[in-house]
């Protein structure tokens, strides 16, 4: 439905750049267009609103795009050129933690943390604030870290839910904010985990299975080095 070719959002990028944004877009959102038409929607970490846009335009009642960079939000507003669309779009320059902590519980139908969930060492806290907020419906795109088993391991289960440390840029727009650089990758058993502590069914998708062929751009998917959920509140 959308590409990414043609819309501001991918000036720049080349032919994967594209294919990326358009199969997530696809398999994200499009394709779980229930959860967000009629929806409020808040996006964190919304970057320019490059995934905010695609839920405007599949009917979401408003998005709040959080964002903590103020460059990245001017450039997302400068792109929303339909007036209709700004109207339906906020931006909130805040650090995603301190905006969900003073968030009212059921103040948004769906929660988006696409691209974030491994920038941070807070992820146990983020899945505790979604508890407390109780959307009906949580997406997640992250990438994510491979099990490993250590001595004495068989007191655990046979993939233990984990978390692997690794530093990054923080003056680099696609890193963590966090002055130190530590970030923490999640494994799959730990969003599975985490997902079912706090009383959510969880699915994990499936790019090839929605009918992906061209994988440019998006190896990371095909080799299991980032994966995507989508998640419903048990008893909604």
């Amino acid at each position: 439905m959308f590409n990414y070719a043609e819309l501001p959002y991918g000036q720049g990028g080349s032919h994967p750049d594209h294919n990326r944004f358009n199969w997530r877009c696809e398999t994200l959102l499009t394709r779980n267009r229930n959860l967000i038409e009629d929806k409020v929607v808040l996006d964190l970490a919304c970057n320019t609103g490059r995934l905010s846009y695609p839920c405007l335009r599949l009917g979401a009642k408003k998005v709040i795009g959080v964002e903590a960079r103020q460059e990245l939000i001017d450039q997302g507003k400068e792109y929303l050129t339909d007036q209709d669309l700004k109207d339906r779009m906020e931006f909130v320059k805040s650090d995603v933690f301190n905006y969900l902590a003073s968030a009212e519980s059921k103040s948004f139908d769906t929660i988006l943390c696409l691209g974030f969930l491994y920038h941070t060492v807070r992820q146990v806290e983020f899945f505790r604030q979604v508890k407390r907020l109780s959307p009906d419906n949580v997406i997640i795109d992250t990438n994510v870290a491979t099990n490993y088993i250590w001595y004495g391991s068989k007191s655990f289960l046979k993939k233990p839910p984990m978390l692997l440390m690794i530093t990054e840029d923080p003056s680099k727009t696609s890193d963590t904010t966090d002055e130190d650089g530590v970030a923490f990758w999640p494994t799959c058993s730990f969003l599975e985990t985490m997902f079912d502590r706090i009383n959510y069914n969880c699915q994990k998708l499936d790019y090839q299975k929605n009918g992906l062929t061209d994988w440019s751009g998006m190896k990371d998917y095909k080799q299991g080095q980032r994966v995507s959920y989508v998640a419903y509140r048990k008893g909604k």
